[in-house]
């Protein structure tokens, strides 16, 4: 079984990174832990509430989708860092690869602070960056 830790945010519905995953899923035999980064903690704290139960909702949606492709899928809303959530989640479980999801290079956070290489050169495991589409 393959097991995949996946990273994204505003992008964990987008048609890029579900079809990858669901992908990988009819591929072969898998296993999904999906982490969403509580970056509304950090950015909008006055509204935190609101933004947490949106993460909650795009995670819980996100997990259906890749349930009924047949795979195991869990995941959790985790601190606002998401390198330090990665490596919180690496030290409970094992993966064979991480996958994060971006936004376009020109809206992107985590692409303007380089996060897929700096996740690659913390762990020893392939990591995969899929940057959605702007809409």
């Amino acid at each position: 079984m393959r097991r995949y830790l996946v990273v994204a945010n505003q992008t964990l519905l987008s048609d890029q990174l579900m079809q990858e995953l669901l992908l990988r899923a009819e591929a072969d035999e898998s296993s999904f832990y999906v982490i969403v980064p509580d970056t509304a903690r950090r950015d909008y704290s006055d509204t935190w509430d609101a933004h947490q139960s949106s993460a909650r909702q795009r995670l819980n949606r996100a997990l259906s989708e890749i349930r009924l492709a047949g795979a195991s899928a869990l995941g959790s809303v985790e601190q606002p860092d998401p390198i330090e959530a990665v490596s919180t989640r690496l030290r409970r479980e094992e993966y064979d690869e991480v996958i994060v999801s971006t936004l376009p290079k020109t809206l992107s956070r985590w692409l303007k602070m380089d996060l897929p290489s700096k996740i690659e050169r913390a762990v020893s495991m392939p990591v995969t960056t899929i940057i959605a589409k702007e809409d």
